[in-house]
């Protein structure tokens, strides 16, 4: 892919072409400065046979014109081929891309050799002569030096898409587990941990089978959460499973004051998504809003029929702001950009919060973490 650099855009013919179309690759340049030179002294020698290399002023005057032509080719093949990755930019159309633009190499080649031949046949420079039964052998010197040029552009393009992919892989990697970081110290922080053995020893003595299922219901939430360090994604049934979970330690401390709704289609509970994602959008939810017995926070979890996760809660904003780095939302906003998903949305209309979040059909490769 051409480079995303804002480097400016020119307005032509009512299209703003991007001036980043021009780089095939970054090492575009440096590949043309490499073979410019020797590719115009190859062709003047087939041009002009040895008389090319009689005196200061036959070899250096043809060099720079033919360099010159040279130069603006291989632009122009450049150009092409940018145009033709951003029209065919699948794995699918490489043999595609490469066809069409080793064709329009070809012509722009002949064109060039072309008019080099009879552009220096008319000029006549004393000394030299233009020998027009080498025009075939010109062609072949071209078509060659267009293949490698070709080749070392391709080569430096799918070499720079290698290494995106694989440092946008490391970059995914690390979100995984600060997602995993920020899931486990919502979990495990000394409040959280404090407020869950608070709720349960007021149950132990108060309602034992209630402790017992409170009891349960927390080892699932810390299985769950030691289980998500192995895969990068998950399906929304286990993620419902563990937000059900998760939801009976709430329920347990705050009482009437939070309630949860869900409706899930079960077409979509081998959907996937990235772990604990229901959890950081719960737990926010609990974070930001009033709790009241008389006015309880409402949280409904839904599918919709185009496939996406909608997380949503009444607005109660606590009187306080509590401070907060959004941590948990960027984790989940970075997570899909980099698997290269549909963006998550973010509403707020002041009455309701609402998070909407792609489900994943065909989930790709899970993400494991040393």
């Amino acid at each position: 892919m051409t480079r995303n650099d804002n480097l400016g855009t020119i307005r032509m013919s009512g299209f703003l072409f991007n001036i980043n179309m021009l780089n095939y690759s970054s090492k575009e340049r440096l590949i043309g400065f490499i073979i410019i030179p020797p590719v115009s002294i190859a062709l003047n020698i087939v041009i002009f046979g040895a008389d090319y290399f009689r005196g200061w002023y036959n070899f250096l005057v043809p060099s720079l014109i033919t360099a010159v032509v040279v130069a603006l080719v291989y632009i122009l093949c450049g150009m092409v081929a940018s145009l033709l990755q951003n029209r065919f930019p699948k794995y699918s159309q490489t043999f595609k891309r490469i066809g069409l633009g080793i064709l329009s190499y070809v012509i722009i080649m002949l064109a060039a050799i072309t008019t080099l031949f009879y552009g220096y046949d008319y000029i006549g420079f004393s000394g030299l002569r233009v020998r027009m039964d080498n025009y075939p052998w010109t062609i072949v010197v071209g078509a060659i030096c267009n293949l490698l040029a070709t080749s070392f552009n391709e080569g430096a393009a799918f070499f720079e898409k290698w290494r995106k992919v694989v440092d946008e892989a490391e970059q995914l990697k690390r979100e995984n587990l600060q997602s995993q970081l920020e899931g486990l110290k919502g979990q495990v922080n000394p409040h959280f941990l404090f407020n869950s053995l608070n709720s349960l020893s007021s149950l132990i003595s108060d309602d034992p089978d209630k402790a017992e299922k409170f009891l349960d219901e927390m080892s699932k939430v810390y299985r769950y959460l030691l289980r998500t360090n192995e895969d990068g994604l998950t399906t929304l049934e286990s993620e419902m499973q563990f937000i059900h979970s998760y939801f009976h330690l709430l329920k347990t401390r705050y009482g009437d004051g939070l309630d949860l709704e869900t409706i899930i289609d079960e077409r979509y509970c081998c959907y996937h998504l990235p772990p604990l994602t229901l959890q950081m959008l719960v737990e926010n939810a609990v974070k930001h809003n009033m709790i009241l017995k008389d006015h309880p926070l409402k949280i409904l979890i839904m599918t919709t029929n185009s496939g996406k996760l909608v997380v949503s809660n009444n607005l109660q904003r606590k009187d306080r702001m509590v401070s907060s780095n959004k941590v948990g939302l960027t984790n989940i906003v970075n997570k899909y950009r980099l698997m290269k998903q549909e963006e998550i949305t973010v509403r707020d209309d002041g009455k309701e919060f609402a998070v909407v979040v792609p489900l994943l059909q065909a989930s790709p490769a899970p993400v494991h973490t040393p």
